[in-house]
This record gives C-alpha cells, structure tokens and sequence, in this order.
C-alpha cells in the first residue's frame, strides 16, 4: 500500500509534469506527497580555473549562487504548497544541501517511492535527453521510481498501463511492486513480451498477467514477435494501446534489458516515452 511519495522539485518542463502526476498519484491512493528541493552545493563550490588572485572574487561568487539558489528552493517548495493545496492533496516539502542523488536517496528511505521529471537537473546546468539525477537514482536507489517525460502525450488513457515483461528478474520484480503499492488498482493492464518465438512471446506474457488477475486486476496479455528494436516495439504498443502509464524494470541480464547499470532499451525508452513510466530493479 502506498503511504508516501518522494517528489523531486526542480526547474525544468519534466519536473512541472513529475508535480501533476504526483497529484494524481496522490488523489488516486491518498498517499502523502513530500516535496524535495535540493541545492547542489558540491556543484556550486567545485574548484573551478581562476587567475592569480581571483580566490576572493570565487568565494563571493560561490556565496552569491547558494543564497540565490536557497531562494529559489523557496519559491519551489511554496509552489509546490500551492499546487498541493489547491488539489487538495496532503504534502509536505523539505530543502536539502548536498549531493542530489544522496539527499534523494536519504530522504527516499522514508518512503515508499520516488517521482520525478526525465530531465532533473538541480543546478540549472545544459540539459540532456535523460538528467544525471534520474540515470544515477536507477542505478543506486532501492525505492521504485515514476518518471515523468517534458512532453506528455495528448489524451492517453492513464487508466490504460503496458507493463514491459521480459521474463527477467528485475521485470518480474517492477510489475510485483506495482501490484503492491496499489497503482494498478483501477486501471486496464497490458503485458506486451517480445520474441522471435510468437508461442514464446506469448507465454512470457501470460504468466505475467496470471499475477494481477490474481489481485482481481484486469489485464490482457500481448506477445510480439519481433526481431528489430524492442524499445520501438514497446512504444508502438504504448501508442497503439493509447496507455498512459508504462511499467518496466531498470536492469537486467536477458530479454530486453541485457547490459548490467542501465540497459539500452531501458534507456531508450526512459529517453524516447512521451507517457510516465514507473521504474524498478
């Protein structure tokens, strides 16, 4: 059962989006939402090259960034307040100092997961196609993830979920705690299996859906046959599905996930997926 959420707050389009779901996790199982704003200092004061004599003119500048960033912290957590409130979700919000990933995961140990937007990025730096924060938080932290892209798809159903399922350890584990914390209560599952064996795809999937039927979910299962790119297969049916949520597990050594950290198709489809995705390993 789902008691509370960790929701990471920062500035970019992907945060905002993480905020909303939330909400709506929020509203839908009456957890409590705890807003995080971190301030990276060990980025902020890192030594950086400066002429002979700029020491002083580094630390005033290193000053000058913490105190405007804990501003904008401020600001963050009040809108956050704001948000909460006006939806009428119970929440709380903290400001940490530090290394993000480990303010995240500290505060996450409380908790029963973690959400946040694709492009995290907690000191304003160039932004890439997926945040530093989220691909060290897939490796490091034991909590399931949700992770909301920058652009959300228009009109998906997100009562319609594709649960991702390989046959792997770290799949069967993510649809389980799925199950679990009570996220597909409600809602129509999709378990897609991939194989160049249509009869093996099948089956993987079948033994998949065994599971929430067995929690009185509804669910059908989809086994592809498929050669090509599993993470083009995956959100074809995301599409085709017209599914608002997609359900995958971050590591693995067979299947569709096949490198150890951080596979290629769980990276292709954390950077390519324009519908949150709830994570786990």
């Amino acid at each position: 059962m789902l008691k509370s959420i960790v929701v990471a707050l920062d500035g970019s389009n992907s945060s905002a989006n993480a905020q909303d779901l939330a909400i709506e996790v929020g509203k839908r199982t009456g957890a409590e939402l705890i807003g995080l704003g971190v301030l990276d200092v060990p980025w902020i004061t890192a030594p950086r090259a400066t002429p002979i004599g700029g020491g002083t003119f580094q630390a005033h500048r290193n000053e000058a960034l913490l105190e405007q960033g804990r501003d904008t912290i401020r600001d963050r957590i009040a809108s956050f307040h704001e948000k909460c409130s006006a939806a009428k979700v119970n929440c709380s919000a903290i400001g940490a100092e530090g290394d993000p990933v480990e303010q995240i995961d500290q505060e996450a140990d409380r908790h029963d997961m973690i959400i946040l937007g694709r492009q995290t990025n907690f000191h304003g730096g160039e932004e890439h196609e997926i945040g530093e924060t989220v691909e060290k938080l897939l490796k490091d932290t034991p909590r399931p993830l949700m992770i909301a892209p920058e652009d959300m798809a228009l009109g998906a159903d997100a009562d319609k979920v594709v649960v991702a399922f390989d046959g792997s350890v770290t799949a069967s584990r993510a649809m389980h705690m799925f199950v679990l914390l009570g996220l597909a209560e409600g809602r129509e599952v999709h378990v897609v299996s991939i194989d160049e064996d249509p009869g093996k795809a099948q089956g993987m999937a079948e033994r998949a859906v065994a599971l929430f039927r067995s929690y009185g979910i509804k669910a059908e299962a989809n086994g592809l046959a498929h050669s090509g790119s599993n993470s083009s297969a995956i959100l074809g049916a995301v599409a085709g599905l017209n599914a608002g949520r997609l359900v995958m597990g971050a590591l693995g050594h067979e299947g569709f996930v096949r490198r150890a950290l951080m596979g290629s198709t769980t990276r292709e489809l954390i950077r390519e997926a324009n519908v949150p995705i709830f994570v786990h390993h």
